[in-house]
């Protein structure tokens, strides 16, 4: 007869109701029940599934053997100073979020490339006008970061007819994109493109990568795209190159501080499109079955479905 004495797993996670994870874990094994944080069962519980932890909050916890993302990006976590370093750290790698992200990327720039901005305010003023159109391969799509996410994002671009550079810290094969690496890729990737969409991971190495130098090493009149992680960004340095019309605008879905405070000049600038960081959302419809198995794997001392290398910060 199968087991089915309880396994605790801690829930802390401001982005989806624990109810549901509940629910769509408990289809797949009914003996899982999620707990809180400051529930006294998480003192003895061995896996963790989270967003953003507060800082602490696991290293206090005795009994923990790993840690599992709710998301492919893991700052969150390795942010805190107090990690232990020999603690397993896994993250979700989810085909639904990777067509979630192309989705969000290709309307952002899509909406630019047909000029729908400027064919909604021709509505207002009822007035009929037709622009030239634009045709896709005349135009470069740079996309910074082509791992397992930002390469799909790549892949979908380049099958609009958009010419594709990739740009990642290994070379990567990717059918219709021109992969690019090192500090010469970099920067050929922002000079030549039209749209620099940027999907990086946050790690010591691409903080504050995009900075006053790196914006006006783009294009001028380039359209600027970040689904990546807002401390990647100087944003004076962005609203600079922006107030100076260096770029044409810019779509962001993450920020330095989250929520966006409502007095950040980014809500009101006119060539910006503020979105409440929604690109690649988790569902646990799609996810539960990934996290089941990372969860079962970091149970018996083995790697998640997705382990993340802590010294390189994914």
């Amino acid at each position: 007869m199968p087991d089915q004495t309880d396994i605790h797993i801690i829930y802390h996670s401001s982005d989806a109701p624990m109810s549901k994870w509940q629910e769509w874990l408990n289809r797949l094994d009914p003996r899982i029940r999620l707990v809180a944080l400051d529930d006294p069962a998480a003192q003895t519980a061995d896996v963790m599934i989270t967003w953003s932890p507060p800082y602490g909050a696991i290293a206090a916890l005795p009994h923990l053997k790993g840690v599992l993302s709710l998301a492919q990006g893991v700052d969150h976590l390795l942010d805190d100073p107090s990690l232990p370093r020999d603690i397993t750290v896994g993250r979700l790698i989810d085909p639904f979020m990777s067509q979630s992200m192309a989705e969000w990327v290709m309307l952002a720039i899509l909406k630019q490339h047909r000029d729908e901005v400027a064919y909604a305010e021709a509505a207002i003023r009822k007035d009929w006008v037709c622009f030239e159109p634009r045709i896709p391969a005349d135009y470069t799509v740079s996309v910074m970061g082509i791992g397992a996410i930002g390469g799909h994002v790549a892949e979908k671009i380049a099958n609009l007819g958009f010419n594709v550079l990739g740009w990642s810290r290994n070379e990567k094969t990717i059918s219709g994109v021109t992969s690019l690496t090192g500090t010469d890729g970099f920067d050929h990737c922002l000079h030549q493109a039209d749209y620099v969409v940027s999907v990086l991971p946050l790690t010591d190495d691409t903080r504050d990568i995009y900075d006053a130098a790196a914006f006006q090493n783009m294009k001028s009149g380039a359209y600027f795209i970040n689904c990546g992680r807002g401390l990647q960004v100087v944003e004076d340095d962005l609203i600079a190159a922006l107030d100076q019309g260096h770029l044409s605008g810019a779509c962001l879905d993450v920020f330095r501080t989250e929520p966006l405070p409502a007095d950040h000049p980014l809500w009101v600038h006119d060539k910006v499109t503020v979105w409440p960081h929604v690109s690649a959302q988790t569902s646990p419809i799609t996810a539960a079955k990934q996290v089941i198995a990372s969860i079962m794997a970091i149970r018996d001392g083995k790697p998640p479905v997705n382990p993340v290398d802590i010294s390189r910060g994914y």
